[in-house]
C-alpha cells in the first residue's frame, strides 16, 4: 500500500518554515480583528484581516455597489480593508479633506496619485505648498469673472441663434454641431448612441478652452487615437492601483515596465505639451484658459514653469472631459459625458420631468446662459450626480499622517486610508429621502425633503482640494442640457432601458445609451 501523500516526510527546514507562516498568519489575523486599533470599526471580518474582498469586487467592476451593501449593513463608517475605511457622514467631508492651520492635510493615497511623466506634479499630486501657488495661478482662469469673459466663447448670444459669420469656433458652435450631428444620425427615427457624442462634445469644448481650438471629434464622428487610448484602457486602472498599493508591485513594475506601457503615457503628456507650446508660441487674442492665467502669474508667488504649465493642460484636458488623469493617474474628479448620459437617461424615464423642463425652456430662451435661469436645470444635474451616476466612481482616499487623526469623533492611527464613499453617501436614506429615485425638487425645498442632508453632497470634490473647473463645469452642461431638449423630443430605445447599471473600473464603464430623436 502506498504512504498517503500527506503523510509523506517533509524536510524539517521546510517544515518550520511553513510553521512560522502559519503562525504569523494566525497571529495577524487575530490581531487584526480583535487588538488593531480600528478593530471595533464595523464590517466584514475577512476584510478586516485581507484586501482581497475589495480587490475581487474591484477587478470585477462592482466595487461601487459591493461597498454600498456594506455601508447599509454596517453603517456610516465601515472597514473594509485592514487598514481602509469608508465613510458616508457629512461631517467626514471635513475631517478628511479640511486641515486645520498649523496640522498636515491629509496626503492623497500615493496608487491614486502617480506622477506624471515628465515628473513634474499637476495641481492635482503637487505638494500642499505647491497646490496652493498653482492653483492659486489658475483661480483667475476659472473664477465668475473669467466666465464671463468667456462668455462669448459659451455662446453666441442666444440660444438656439444661428452662427456668427467668419467667428472661430465657440463652445457654442460645438453644442449646435452636436445637435445638428444628432439630427443627422437620428434621421427618420434612427437609433443613435448619445455618450459617445457627449463624449466628443466634453473633449472639444475643453480643447476649445485650453488651446483655443477643438480636437474636431464631433466633426469627424470618431475618437482621435490619445483619447480612444483613454477609454481602452479604463479596466486596467484596478491593476495600476493595486500594482501602486504594494510596494514591491511597484518596484518590480516600475523596473520592467512593458514598453507600450511607457509609450502610451509618454504620448498622453507630449500631446498636451506640443498643443501648450503651440498655443503660448501663436498668443490668442480670446479669454481661453493661457491668456486668464499669462495675465496674472508674472507675480513670483503663482509664476508656472512650462513644465508646469505641460502637466496642468494634461489635467484640464482629461478632467474637463472624462478623467482627471491618463490611463496610469488619476482619478475621476468631473465627469461631464458620464452625468448629461444619466441626466438625460432619468429625463427620459420620467416623462413629468422631462415636461417640465421641456416646457420652460421656450420662455427663457432669450436669457444668458450666466444668469441664474432654467430653473430646474441646475437642479436636474444636481439630482443626477446624485441618484445616477455620481461623479466619482472610486473613493479618493486619502492617507491619516503621523500621529493619527480624528474623525467623526474615532481616532484614526496614521496610515490608515480614509475616504468618502459617493455612491453609498448619496444612496444613503440617512442622507437623502427616497435617495433611489430621481427627485430634482429636493434641490428646489420642497418641504417633503426638507430633513435632507445637503451637506453630504459633494460631487465636485470638497476643500481646499475642491475641482477648481466646477463652474465652469456646470455652465457647460447646463447649456448642453438645455440644448439637446430645446432641439428635439427625445425616446429611450428599449435596449438602453437599464442603463443604469453600469461597472467601474474606478471610471464608470459607459454602456450604450441609445435613443430615438425628433426635431421640434
Amino acid at each position: 500500500m502506498s504512504t498517503p501523500f500527506l503523510l509523506l516526510p517533509v524536510p524539517g527546514l521546510a517544515l518550520i518554515l511553513i510553521s512560522i507562516a502559519l503562525a504569523y498568519l494566525v497571529t495577524s489575523s487575530v490581531y487584526a480583528i480583535t487588538l488593531h486599533p480600528l478593530a471595533s470599526v464595523p464590517g466584514p471580518k475577512l476584510c478586516a484581516i485581507s484586501r482581497l474582498p475589495y480587490w475581487l469586487a474591484y477587478f470585477r467592476g462592482v466595487d461601487v455597489y459591493w461597498l454600498n451593501r456594506l455601508h447599509q449593513r454596517y453603517g456610516p463608517v465601515v472597514r473594509f480593508g485592514p487598514t481602509d475605511l469608508s465613510y458616508t457622514a457629512a461631517e467626514a467631508w471635513q475631517d478628511i479633506h479640511g486641515f486645520a492651520k498649523g496640522q498636515p492635510e491629509n496626503p492623497k493615497a500615493p496608487e491614486f496619485s502617480v506622477q506624471p511623466v515628465n515628473g513634474v506634479p499637476s495641481m492635482l499630486t503637487a505638494t500642499f505648498e505647491d497646490h496652493a501657488r498653482v492653483r492659486k495661478a489658475f483661480s483667475p482662469a476659472f473664477s465668475e469673472r473669467a466666465l464671463r469673459a468667456q462668455e462669448p466663447l459659451f455662446e453666441n448670444s442666444k440660444l438656439g441663434s444661428p452662427k456668427r459669420q467668419g467667428q472661430a469656433n465657440t463652445c457654442c458652435e460645438i453644442i449646435d454641431l452636436l445637435a445638428q450631428k444628432i439630427g443627422e444620425l437620428g434621421k427618420d427615427q434612427q437609433p443613435l448612441e448619445l455618450t459617445r457624442l457627449l463624449n466628443f462634445t466634453t473633449f472639444d469644448i475643453m480643447a476649445e478652452l485650453c488651446f483655443g481650438s477643438p480636437l474636431g471629434l464631433l466633426e469627424k464622428n470618431e475618437f482621435s487615437p490619445w483619447v480612444a487610448s483613454v477609454f481602452q484602457g479604463v479596466k486596467m486602472l484596478p491593476i495600476v492601483s493595486m500594482i501602486c498599493y504594494y510596494p514591491l508591485l511597484n518596484a518590480l513594475f516600475t523596473h520592467f515596465e512593458p514598453k507600450s506601457v511607457t509609450e502610451q503615457r509618454v504620448t498622453h503628456c507630449k500631446h498636451s505639451a506640443d498643443r501648450v507650446d503651440q498655443r503660448l508660441r501663436e498668443g490668442s487674442n480670446q479669454p481661453d484658459v493661457w491668456t486668464l492665467v499669462s495675465e496674472d502669474t508674472e507675480k513670483s508667488d503663482t509664476k508656472l514653469s512650462l513644465k508646469e504649465m505641460h502637466s496642468n493642460a494634461e489635467l484640464f484636458m482629461l478632467a474637463g472631459s472624462e478623467t482627471t488623469g491618463t490611463i496610469l493617474k488619476s482619478m475621476l474628479i468631473s465627469h461631464k459625458a458620464t452625468l448629461l448620459s444619466g441626466v438625460m437617461y432619468l429625463l427620459l424615464k420620467d416623462a413629468a420631468a422631462m415636461l417640465r423642463l421641456s416646457q420652460e425652456l421656450p420662455d427663457r430662451r432669450g436669457n444668458h446662459v450666466f444668469r441664474p435661469f432654467y430653473l430646474a436645470l441646475p437642479q436636474c444635474l444636481s439630482e443626477g450626480s446624485a441618484t445616477s451616476i455620481p461623479t466619482s466612481a472610486d473613493r479618493l482616499p486619502r492617507v491619516v499622517p503621523e500621529g493619527g487623526k480624528s474623525i467623526l469623533g474615532r481616532w484614526v492611527p496614521p496610515e490608515t486610508r480614509v475616504a468618502v464613499h459617493h455612491y453609498s453617501t448619496y444612496h444613503s436614506e440617512a442622507n437623502f429621502k427616497d435617495a433611489a429615485s430621481f427627485v430634482p425638487e429636493r434641490w428646489l425645498g420642497d418641504p417633503r425633503y426638507a430633513n435632507d442632508n445637503q451637506a453630504s453632497h459633494a460631487p465636485f470634490g470638497w476643500g481646499h482640494r475642491n475641482c477648481l473647473g466646477q463652474n465652469m463645469a456646470m455652465h457647460e452642461m447646463r447649456l448642453i442640457l438645455a440644448r439637446l431638449i430645446f432641439a428635439y423630443d427625445w425616446q429611450l430605445c428599449e435596449e438602453s432601458r437599464g442603463w443604469l447599471e453600469q461597472k467601474a473600473y474606478a471610471l464608470w464603464q459607459k454602456e450604450r445609451l441609445c435613443v430615438t430623436v425628433t426635431p421640434k
